[in-house]
């Protein structure tokens, strides 16, 4: 993520949160469709953290009511009378529709993170908050009320209303405003309302996602882009609030429930395909993703053909970044250690390499079957003494979940079970490798062209199942220049390729 990358999605988060056009939707639909790939790690954590930008905007816009809320709230009870003033009622009756909404975020955050991964799911339901929107604007009671004259049932309406906006591409602004006219607000009241219910759900969830905020080391790494678009989204979220209050003081939600209409289908109808790259008539470049796994071995066979001015190699933190990115039209093509399964990628064998069980070098055990990796691994078998070896806890290490090391190797050892609960999970090859060769008993595995010296390589019975073959990965089957060097590297024969790989027979 750049930091102009970062001030755009602010800047659209900023107008898009307070408009009822739906805010996640945008934040889906816009990066795919200009074909900007961002780790699924980074994601979720970075919705987060521009929503709450977002809340800063909504808590500096609205200061001295918040004052004058929670002022009224506390003196309530401490006076024992919870109720006794307009502003401690009104208090209340934001806890009580954020409760609908905590419910369904905590039950469904990973049906949430899903759908951030469904771009024409959440065009869908763009289309869904305009209906929504239009059939509101189409009641019109003949008595509109405030928002101190709200009761307990039409706040835990509201709330149902927003505990259904969780999901990417419904509007949250759009329905709690909905519910809020459904339930005889004026427009400005139900905005206002809305506005306010925005805090304890964001807030919320960003507490939920605190250890992931603060362990992501990918978070570390774009800091300067995250917090620039945490600031552009507050910045441009106190202009978009001011702007809508006074709009609906004499309009109707209707406009943007076409604008959600137009967006929706213009979704739809394109398939949520990425923007196409213009290819440059003369001399294209092709990019291939690569992670530090299969980066060496690119490089070498980028530099060593006649295609190399044609080809550019672009460094992915992660298998999921990689895939992600060849999915949306980011790079022309990845390549990737077993191939992802993901029925929509074009997938091309060039070579075979070997996957490798490792331990500590101090080990007294140097060969296991498949089926006693299989009991290491799930926990059953915790001692090398069980092996023959000197008595020694095992010590667990796979890689972190949806890296091609662990997909390989589990469908290999462990088949449909998991690995034990107990096992550390390192992200990155040179931590497993470190881990391995400096902790006593410890046990992982590797891609082989990955490995060194310090560590022990451990047999396994019926080694021909961790031969793997490396695949390039694309999202349409590779043309021109690209198409002539994955022809070539296939038929590189063992001497032409780097350690750890030799030709497909």
């Amino acid at each position: 993520m750049t930091v102009l990358q970062a001030v755009a999605l602010g800047i659209i988060q900023g107008i898009t949160e307070f408009l009822p056009i739906s805010s996640s939707a945008h934040l889906v639909l816009i990066p795919h469709w200009l074909g900007w790939s961002f780790d699924p790690q980074l994601e979720f954590t970075v919705d987060i953290l521009l929503h709450l930008g977002t809340v800063v905007a909504v808590i500096t816009y609205f200061w001295q009511d918040l004052r004058e809320i929670l002022s009224a709230l506390l003196a309530g009870m401490w006076n024992r009378k919870p109720f006794e003033s307009d502003n401690a009622k009104i208090g209340w009756l934001i806890v009580l529709a954020t409760i609908p909404a905590g419910l369904v975020g905590i039950a469904a955050k990973e049906f949430f993170l899903a759908m951030l991964e469904n771009p024409r799911g959440v065009a869908a339901l763009l289309l869904f908050t305009a209906f929504v929107i239009i059939a509101a604007e189409s009641y019109t009671p003949s008595n509109r009320i405030r928002t101190r004259d709200i009761r307990w049932l039409d706040a835990l309406i509201i709330g149902c209303f927003q505990a259904v906006a969780i999901l990417p591409g419904i509007s949250r602004s759009g329905l709690t405003i909905v519910g809020g006219l459904l339930r005889k607000l004026t427009h400005e009241s139900a905005a206002r309302l809305s506005f306010l219910m925005a805090m304890p759900v964001v807030l919320g969830a960003s507490l939920v996602v605190g250890v992931e905020l603060f362990s992501n080391r990918l978070l570390w790494q774009y800091w300067p882009a995250i917090l620039t678009g945490f600031f552009t989204a507050l910045l441009v979220g106190i202009v978009s609030i001011h702007w809508l209050l006074r709009y609906l003081r004499n309009h109707s939600l209707r406009p943007f429930a076409w604008y959600c209409v137009l967006v929706g289908l213009a979704g739809m109808l394109m398939g949520c395909n990425p923007v196409p790259t213009p290819t440059p008539t003369k001399s294209p470049v092709y990019t291939i993703g690569v992670t530090t796994a299969i980066g060496d071995f690119a490089s070498d066979l980028v530099s060593a053909s006649p295609y190399g001015e044609h080809i550019h190699i672009k460094y992915y933190s992660s298998d999921r970044q990689l895939i992600k990115a060849v999915s949306s039209g980011g790079v022309e093509s990845g390549i990737i250690l077993y191939f992802p399964n993901d029925v929509s990628l074009f997938g091309t064998p060039l070579v075979l390499t070997s996957l490798q069980a490792i331990v500590h070098p101090g080990c007294e055990i140097d060969e296991l079957s498949v089926e006693q990796l299989s009991s290491v691994f799930t926990g059953a078998i915790v001692n090398w003494a069980e092996f023959g070896g000197e008595s020694e806890p095992i010590k667990l290490a796979v890689r972190e979940e949806g890296d091609s090391a662990r997909t390989a190797f589990e469908s290999i050892v462990l088949g449909n079970s998991s690995p034990s609960s107990v096992a550390r999970v390192l992200a990155g090859d040179d931590l497993m490798l470190e881990y391995v060769n400096n902790t006593v008993g410890a046990i992982g595995y590797g891609w082989q062209s990955t490995l060194s010296s310090d560590v022990k390589l451990l047999e396994v019975s019926v080694a021909e199942s961790f031969i793997i073959p490396v695949y390039s990965i694309s999202y349409m089957e590779p043309s021109g220049v690209l198409r002539d060097w994955l022809a070539w590297v296939q038929q590189r024969p063992t001497n032409d390729l780097p350690d750890g790989f030799k030709p497909i027979p």
